[in-house]
């Protein structure tokens, strides 16, 4: 009994097969993910040649197409993208299904099986983009069973979780009618399992290392809100992928929203070949001070308003007049304040009507982006003005303030100022004050009744991507 037992698990290390990126596939990864598109589209059509009877290497220039496809489509005219979008849609829609056709999923090895499964799942986020919900719930369905499959044969072909996990995530996050054929079809969707696996694919797979941190990247940065969360997947991606500049200024300006403003300017200062754009480096020198930077960064990135961020160009337009407001450059306020959208146009004339009270609330987010001691700050606060004709100042100075302390991991005081700040007028404070209690009260155990309160809050608010980490909060505080 003892020999047949050891036969069998002779037999099973015997057939377990590690999938490793061949050399040439690490070239394909390493132009991919560097966003060197030309190069990975090339020898990935070379090795297309040699291996014709192989997904493989369609899954590579595939992969390849959809992440150009951010590219030009941030890059198409505003006016023009949305019919620009469906273009592109178009041809990446039928490019893989042309491929699709040519294999027969059941004539497949294992490799080969997760590499046409995961095409079938391009063609569904797709799909998913396009609108087109049944079509693409038909192929997430079809590459779901694929790597079902591939686990049943193989559980520790790790990558196979990533598309799970995709699944399982994003069908919990779905509403009205995406969701109701989602469940038409069977996907109702688990959020803590899709994370669990995406998490899975991340560690251990071998083969899907960027597709899995940038969908780690996705999840926590955007869909939870959540981007202390995001920071790790973040910094593993750069380091591998240097070159990637789309997720490079993502980084940076995630660091500049949760006020690790050092960092942030270690990496601009260190950009020797000009990866970052001029809209994070107006940002950075916005928030030190450096007016005449800010300006000049944010001319340059005006130059190219069609390839900034959604809403980058108003942002940008808003700091080009506040800093030349702070110079004393009424020439370019003149010049750009007409294209102030209603936010910040209101946002402006709530600072010019309140000149003393915002430079000293200016100075002191300056003093805070500077490195300032604790001491320095406590002792700065001390010439606090009185904001109560100013609109909304006190909520930003509290919120400031709690920054500032959370960073420095001065959590109970941290908690203090973003307390004061819950039931600000503006919704945008409010969710910040709301989304950093979640993050305290995720790293600390704090009375139940704080976070009771905090959870009424967020009810009120109706915000997903908070009430998505207020399940966290009642998991963790068993409420």
């Amino acid at each position: 009994m003892k020999k047949l037992l050891f036969l069998f698990f002779l037999s099973t290390l015997l057939s377990a097969k590690s999938y490793e990126p061949t050399q040439i596939d690490l070239q394909i990864i390493s132009h991919t993910f560097n966003e060197e598109f030309d190069q990975a589209k090339k020898l990935s059509q070379e090795q297309i040649k040699l291996n014709p009877n192989s997904p493989k290497y369609y899954y590579y220039l595939i992969n390849t197409k959809i992440l150009e496809y951010y590219q030009r489509v941030v890059e198409l005219d505003p006016e023009k993208r949305d019919e620009g979008r469906k273009i592109l849609n178009k041809e990446i829609i039928d490019y893989c299904e042309s491929i699709i056709d040519k294999f027969d999923d059941n004539k497949l090895n294992i490799e080969n099986k997760f590499y046409y499964g995961t095409i079938y799942a391009y063609l569904g986020r797709i799909y998913g983009i396009d609108g087109s919900w049944w079509s693409a719930f038909r192929s997430g369905l079809k590459s779901k069973n694929i790597m079902e499959d591939i686990l049943k044969s193989d559980p520790q072909f790790y990558d196979a979780y990533l598309v799970l996990g995709m699944l399982n995530y994003y069908a919990d996050r779905l509403s009205g009618i995406t969701s109701f054929v989602a469940g038409i079809l069977g996907f109702s969707g688990d959020r803590e399992k899709g994370l669990t696996q995406l998490h899975t694919a991340y560690e251990k797979g071998k083969l899907t290392f960027g597709q899995s941190a940038l969908t780690l990247i996705e999840v926590y940065a955007s869909l939870e809100g959540n981007e202390y969360a995001s920071l790790s997947y973040f910094e593993s991606f750069i380091n591998r992928f240097p070159q990637n500049k789309r997720t490079l200024n993502a980084y940076c300006q995630i660091l500049m929203n949760i006020g690790k403003i050092k960092k942030a300017e270690s990496i601009i200062k260190n950009d020797k070949q000009n990866l970052v754009d001029y809209y994070a480096k107006a940002r950075l020198n916005d928030i030190k001070g450096n007016s005449e930077l800010a300006i000049q960064f944010g001319e340059r990135a005006l130059e190219k308003e069609k390839k900034l961020y959604r809403g980058g160009g108003a942002t940008v337009r808003y700091i080009i007049v506040y800093n030349s407001w702070l110079a004393g450059n009424n020439s370019k306020v003149k010049k750009y304040e007409p294209a102030l959208n209603e936010r910040y146009r209101g946002l402006f004339t709530v600072i010019k009507s309140n000149e003393t009270e915002s430079k000293w609330l200016h100075d002191l987010s300056v003093q805070i982006a500077s490195d300032k001691s604790i001491a320095d700050i406590e002792s700065c606060v001390k010439s606090k003005p009185n904001f109560s004709k100013a609109k909304g100042f006190e909520d930003q100075f509290n919120l400031l303030l709690g920054a500032f302390y959370f960073e420095r991991g001065v959590f109970d005081k941290a908690e203090q100022y973003y307390n004061r700040s819950i039931n600000a007028a503006d919704n945008r404070d409010k969710y910040s004050a709301v989304k950093n209690l979640i993050e305290i009260y995720s790293r600390q155990n704090v009375d139940k009744s704080k976070v009771k309160t905090l959870l009424d809050v967020i009810d009120d608010l109706n915000n997903d991507r908070l009430k998505y980490r207020a399940k966290d909060l009642e998991k963790k505080y068993n409420l």
